[in-house]
């Protein structure tokens, strides 16, 4: 009989799923682990109290002007304890009373909608600490650069700016700049975020000993970090071999509707890249914007003597009937692997050579993804990996695929999941055909939930999809507030997502899950060495 996972093993799997909580859902797992504690009949209880003092550790770090988490805290450590590095940066923090609960902040922040101008109006009335630190997380969320540097130099002139100094320095890196960033670690006191970020720039320069050392002082400083187990198992792992790109049978394929300048960023992305001799095709899906003979042009323009195949279809027959067209070329039966890219990638150098190090290392692998990101000054998360958060009779929910949109490392390594983002990834295609996978389902046309759907055909065949954090790509299709879809647009989306309920038994998708999160908790039991 299958057993119900405990609480714990439930908020233990989601924090792995999520890196780290945002700070409200934080409150909300530590909640869910004190409510109905009974120390004399559940073993786990001790357990219990420990990952909800961590997690509301964590919440605090990540808001230490939150009065709510600060309070429950207070309450909690007394019974769980913490280390004497966290003791110190909890007695440290400023003794401000604030008239505002996050409840009563939240709103005065959504009201300025997508404006930052409204926004940087609403705090320049307020000095609350509270609001003006979600306002800066707010500007952080946008990739709004300049609005997010100008009120980090106002707060950090605050009673919370030491506080809050090692986290906003993530923001500066992921910023691009470096010297802010050092300074701004220099600001604040030791957390757990500063010794992650310090790992980052020893693995920037190559001193991974380095890394390991921080890593494993922000571990003692914060236990509760799942993230970081991989991230030390991944220091244990070989570099991807560049000489398996120059080896290896590889067909690219790519597909544009009407999208010109970000086409030719994106092939001018892949050929800087490291494919080696793999072949390139892009497919002009029934373009109405620009004519045959102007694509043309401009990616010979770009290719520079490159070898790029261009095939003009007259009418646009969608993504999935794309996909499945590339799929039948010669170019692909003569490969061994075929790499499916959005119109609207930028694409790190080695993305090839760490995907075909994935198949070697995960032998049942079938497809593997990247990280995905949004194009912001500041890059935040747009899409990582997804399982199945429910399944039943024709129902199927999907978790979150950007957990907390900020970037703190956490989800920049290797596992098992359910699916990965479409926009780059990597098909084994003899384990494809051993398998007998089906195309992509053309009833999902134009688009969306077609890769989703796809990825859960590989696991009921027996296969795997592996999500790769080391490959983080540039999605220049802005998941954020650039991206407002209309009603028409989510009556498409809610549609093809009904499709897809209607295709799978409530057993076959009980069983995908079930093969799915095992998969992820071998992986992590091997990782973690329990």
């Amino acid at each position: 009989m299958h057993q119900h996972p405990t609480i714990l093993d439930h908020i233990s799997w989601l924090h792995r799923f999520q890196g780290y909580f945002d700070p409200g859902h934080a409150v909300w797992a530590a909640q869910k682990l004190l409510d109905g504690l009974d120390p004399s009949r559940d073993p786990q209880s001790a357990a219990r109290i420990d990952l909800a003092a961590g997690l509301l550790r964590q919440a605090l770090i990540l808001n230490p002007c939150d009065p709510n988490v600060r309070g429950l805290l207070g309450q909690l450590l007394p019974m769980s304890g913490s280390s004497p590095d966290f003791q110190a940066w909890f007695d440290a923090l400023p003794q401000v009373s604030s008239e505002l609960t996050m409840e009563q902040a939240h709103p005065l922040i959504e009201q300025c909608g997508d404006d930052p101008a409204h926004l940087g109006q609403v705090l320049t009335t307020s000095g609350e600490p509270l609001l003006r630190f979600l306002g800066l997380t707010k500007f952080w969320q946008w990739g709004e650069k300049e609005w997010f540097e100008k009120w980090t130099e106002r707060f950090s002139q605050g009673p919370y700016g030491p506080a809050t100094a090692p986290l906003l320095a993530w923001a500066a890196w992921k910023s691009g700049d470096q010297d802010r960033t050092r300074e701004m670690l220099s600001q604040g006191p030791e957390s757990f975020l500063s010794l992650n970020l310090r790992a980052e720039l020893a693995l920037q320069e190559g001193a991974s000993d380095t890394a390991r050392m921080f890593w494993l002082r922000s571990l003692a400083w914060e236990p509760h970090q799942p993230h970081l187990r991989y991230r030390l198992w991944e220091l244990d792992q070989p570099k991807p071999d560049p000489n398996l790109v120059e080896r290896t049978k590889v067909h690219i394929g790519f597909y544009t509707f009407n999208k010109l300048e970000t086409t030719l960023r994106t092939l001018e992305s892949l050929l800087a890249s490291r494919i080696g001799p793999a072949h390139t095709t892009l497919l002009n899906n029934g373009s109405t914007a620009f004519s045959p003979e102007e694509l043309d042009g401009a990616v010979l323009a770009v290719a520079q003597g490159r070898a790029v195949n261009v095939i003009h279809l007259p009418v646009n027959i969608g993504a999935p009937a794309a996909r499945n067209w590339l799929y039948t070329l010669p170019e692909t039966r003569e490969a061994d692997y075929l790499a499916y890219l959005d119109d609207d990638v930028l694409l790190p150098r080695d993305w090839l050579a760490c995907y075909l190090q994935d198949f070697q290392l995960f032998p049942k692998a079938v497809v593997v993804g990247p990280k995905g990101v949004n194009p912001g000054k500041i890059r935040t998360i747009q899409y990582v990996y997804r399982y199945f958060q429910e399944t039943g009779d024709k129902t199927i929910r999907f978790t979150n695929n950007a957990p907390l949109f900020m970037d703190l490392g956490q989800f920049d390594s290797r596992r098992p999941c359910l699916s990965v983002m479409g926009c780059c990834h990597l098909f084994d295609l003899k384990k494809w055909n051993r398998l007998n996978l089906p195309g992509f389902d053309v009833r999902f046309s134009p688009s969306q939930v077609d890769d989703l759907e796809h990825d859960i055909q590989i696991w009921k065949a027996g296969g795997q999809a592996m999500y790769d954090g080391r490959v983080e790509v540039i999605h220049l299709q802005d998941a954020g507030r650039q991206a407002q879809k209309s009603k028409a647009s989510w009556a498409h989306v809610w549609g093809n997502h009904m499709k897809m309920e209607h295709k799978f038994t409530e057993r076959e998708l009980a069983e995908i899950d079930r093969e799915s999160r095992g998969a992820d908790q071998a992986f992590w039991r091997e990782t973690v060495g329990q």
